[in-house]
């Protein structure tokens, strides 16, 4: 089969110039220099915004495309940029664009329709499991993508680009749908007891090929090649979907009385405020509209009454369908300052950061050292021997079962831990009060370390120096994480 008969045939089945590409297996920009390529694979090159070559015959191209229904036309690439630019895309900061195009499932099976046909002419030169053409998938990427990313000075940017879904409709589509759901009933009848498998595009490319549907029994249900149809694509609607932006810093807890999230009891709010709720609705209407989609995560968590003092704890907002990828030092400090206004907590480094980077916020979770100080109580005061029982410089290994307060949300599990510090003071104004400055393996609980939680904590504090002791106030001095990178301001 020369590429000039394929081309011949295809031209008289009405296929337009891209389509007519996509059968001679195109690539890259290709699609842009067609007389070149035409030329280069031996083929009559017609120029059909002009005319045809033959000056007798000078008329344009009137039908519609039976292969892409004129996905690929002027008209039709025109159509789509000017629905684009109609739609809210010059909110969205951002350089780079996703294009993704639903394409009726009607557009599938004309391009299998156009497969018989080419079997039918030149036999044994077309495969019978593998698709003659440039699928329409890739197609799309070599013309249509090129095309809307230059006319809006977007780069393609399949990672953190705004993405631009694009849905479109053909009035032959619930015919097309029958027709299939007609000769499916012939090839894979249903067995007892068993449903039909739903028409969908995985469908047609998993059972219908040449080489498992016969071209007679095909024949019987689509026209072969197919017909021009009178009517091109429609474009059903457009729709933006902004890439997600996630935004770092670290956190200050201040306050005694705030819960780390929402805490709902029973169905009712025990307090009315969260640092998750604090830095999402400071932060994230600067990126987006829908705040309740903000996803709030940190290198783990305090309670109620722990405060969190030193640099702070790491955070990081995932932030989907962002309208912004940036974050300008001047509104990063007017975020800051409405949080600091608060009272509860306060904020530093704040940074929009790359999606691989969230890797650093599991890691601290449960492999850093963190640092902590406890304020304890005896009944009695301390003495000399408790204090040299308690400056364990070497620290030493626990065995910890989850506490009972958290059994609600973690699983019961004993779970060895390291306690690598331990020095203790005494309190001038209390000798009751003892300091414990405390550095554990992150994922510790420090007040179940402190009075063992009866033997569940092994061993803990209170076993240690042989007396109950009880904790009345606990703070996060440092959480060894090097993440976020300081901003300076």
């Amino acid at each position: 089969m020369k590429n000039q008969d394929l081309v011949d045939y295809l031209r008289e089945c009405g296929v337009c110039q891209f389509c007519q590409l996509r059968y001679l297996k195109a690539r890259g920009n290709e699609y842009q220099n067609q007389k070149e390529y035409f030329e280069r694979v031996s083929v009559e090159f017609i120029d059909e915004s002009n005319g045809t070559s033959d000056p007798a015959n000078k008329k344009k191209r009137q039908n519609v495309c039976p292969t892409c229904l004129d996905l690929f036309s002027n008209s039709f690439k025109e159509q789509l940029l000017q629905a684009i630019l109609c739609t809210d895309i010059e909110k969205y900061e951002c350089a780079g664009i996703v294009v993704a195009i639903s394409i009726p499932i009607v557009l599938q099976l004309r391009q299998l329709s156009m497969w018989y046909a080419l079997l039918d002419k030149f036999g044994s030169d077309i495969s019978l499991d593998r698709s003659p053409d440039v699928s329409l998938k890739e197609a799309i990427k070599l013309i249509l993508n090129p095309t809307i990313c230059e006319s809006l000075r977007k780069n393609y940017d399949i990672n953190n680009g705004l993405m631009i879904n694009i849905n479109l409709c053909h009035a032959q589509e619930e015919e097309g749908i029958a027709r299939l759901g007609k000769l499916n009933n012939v090839v894979h009848p249903p067995k007892k007891g068993h449903k039909l498998e739903p028409i969908s595009r995985s469908l047609i490319e998993k059972k219908y090929t040449p080489l498992r549907v016969g071209s007679e029994l095909f024949k019987e249900v689509f026209p072969v090649p197919p017909s021009i149809p009178n009517e091109s694509l429609k474009l059903d609607n457009i729709s933006l979907l902004g890439p997600s932006t996630y935004v770092a810093g670290r956190y200050r807890k201040i306050s005694r009385h705030l819960s780390h999230t929402p805490w709902v009891l029973n169905g009712e709010r025990v307090m009315s405020d969260s640092i998750e709720e604090i830095i999402i609705r400071n932060i994230a209407p600067h990126f987006c509209d829908d705040t309740k989609k903000v996803n709030f995560m940190s290198s783990g968590r305090e309670d109620v009454d722990v405060r969190c003092l030193g640099a702070g704890r790491p955070f990081v907002l995932e932030i989907q369908n962002a309208f912004r990828v940036s974050l300008p030092p001047e509104q990063a400090r007017q975020m800051k300052g409405c949080i600091d206004a608060s009272q509860k907590i306060s904020v530093r480094d704040l940074q929009v950061v790359a999606r691989e980077d969230l890797s650093h916020i599991k890691m601290g979770e449960e492999q850093k050292r963190k640092c902590y100080r406890a304020l304890c109580q005896l009944s009695r005061p301390v003495t000399t021997d408790i204090l040299k029982k308690l400056n364990l410089e070497q620290g030493f290994e626990i065995q910890q079962k989850t506490p009972i307060r958290v059994l609600h949300r973690r699983p019961l599990h004993t779970r060895p831990r390291t306690v690598y510090s331990l020095k203790a003071s005494v309190c001038q104004q209390n000798k009751r009060l003892i300091i414990l400055d405390v550095v554990t393996q992150a994922g510790t609980y420090i007040k179940e370390l402190v009075y063992g939680e009866f033997g569940r904590t092994k061993p803990s504090v209170a076993s240690v120096i042989g007396q109950p002791i009880d904790i009345v106030a606990l703070d996060v001095m440092e959480i060894d994480l090097d993440w976020p990178p300081t901003v300076t301001d």
